[in-house]
């Protein structure tokens, strides 16, 4: 069976390319693009990565963001692998990532072939850091 992944970007492009290029390399995957479609496909469904935007806009005024998403997955689905986007890399990121376990930040723009590796390091070996040591591997 393959990996059932989520891809949570308000960008339709964006999200849409990368729900494309993984449906080609075999994988079953759905979109959200806002925070409270995921959090209702995340509780309907279960997912095995979720590939989450940082920078999502307010939706009917309220604002969710790729952190929020991260927590509320993790809260459903506690072994789910998170790659997060995001539009820079900071160490106020990394600190947060390693705080929710996510398994990598990659900054945009994304590279396809980058992103596509990494889902299937991380679909071959269920965490793409478990090569190393301590937990989770972060972009650095």
């Amino acid at each position: 069976m393959s990996k059932r992944i989520i891809i949570v970007d308000d960008e339709m492009h964006s999200r849409e390319g990368v729900r494309d290029s993984l449906v080609l390399e075999g994988y079953r995957v759905d979109t959200a693009s806002d925070g409270w479609q995921a959090i209702r496909k995340i509780k309907d469904g279960r997912y095995q990565l979720a590939i989450i935007n940082l920078d999502l806009r307010p939706f009917q005024g309220v604002a969710v963001d790729g952190w929020d998403l991260a927590r509320i997955f993790r809260a459903y689905n506690p072994a789910i692998d998170i790659i997060i986007i995001g539009s820079e890399e900071q160490i106020d990121l990394r600190q947060k990532a390693d705080e929710l376990g996510v398994a990598e930040i990659l900054e945009k723009p994304v590279s396809l072939l980058r992103l596509k590796a990494l889902v299937r390091d991380i679909s071959h070996t269920g965490d793409a850091g478990s090569a190393v040591a301590g937990g989770p591997q972060v972009k650095r």
